[in-house]
């Protein structure tokens, strides 16, 4: 698993993978359609990680969702406060949680993450960057493949080009359900 220290940010952890150098995959438009479900009882309340670290979410019907992380910086001696807000989407029976990471930027686009919550517990998968690299190259997906190496894939493909061709593959190849990158616990509900 990986270091839950940086992924219990769950929206900030692609963030992070973008200072520290590592790939991502964005995409120019949401993943997924708006919701037909309301998710806020599920979801809008806290959460716990493995190393203590606190998650607060606070999602309407209409799956718009916004995050509070507090955080120990012993660097600091002091808690940090990292906040965010993105939407939730639907591919099928899977949801997707997606943020514009720099509203600033040239193209800004959206990171997004897979997310489960199912018995008090809250699942969130990565994307495998050379799964979708593949597929771009494929032309599964519209898409480029950018970066000095070659290593960061941006899905150009509206909404609904990218969620019919996701409707029919294979996620957990995707997103390799065997090894979620953090699994929060709830312990209390708004």
């Amino acid at each position: 698993m990986m270091d839950t220290q940086i992924l219990i940010r769950a929206a900030a952890a692609l963030v992070l993978c973008i200072v520290i150098g590592c790939s991502t995959v964005t995409s120019v438009n949401p993943i997924g359609r708006v919701l037909e479900v309301d998710l806020s009882a599920e979801l809008t309340g806290t959460w716990m990680g493995p190393e203590g670290n606190q998650l607060q979410i606070h999602c309407d019907g209409a799956g718009h969702l916004t995050y509070a992380v507090t955080e120990w910086k012993e660097d600091h001696n002091n808690f940090v406060l990292e906040v965010g807000d993105g939407v939730l989407r639907s591919v099928g029976e899977r949801i997707f949680f997606n943020f514009v990471e720099d509203q600033e930027c040239e193209r800004p686009t959206y990171s997004f993450l897979l997310v489960r919550a199912m018995d008090g517990q809250l699942v969130v998968w990565l994307p495998d960057v050379d799964e979708f690299r593949k597929l771009v190259e494929e032309k599964v997906l519209i898409g480029e493949v950018e970066g000095s190496q070659e290593t960061d894939v941006v899905l150009t493909g509206s909404s609904e080009e990218i969620t019919k061709a996701l409707e029919n593959l294979d996620l957990a190849e995707l997103f390799d359900w065997s090894e979620p990158a953090v699994v929060l616990v709830r312990t209390a509900r708004r």
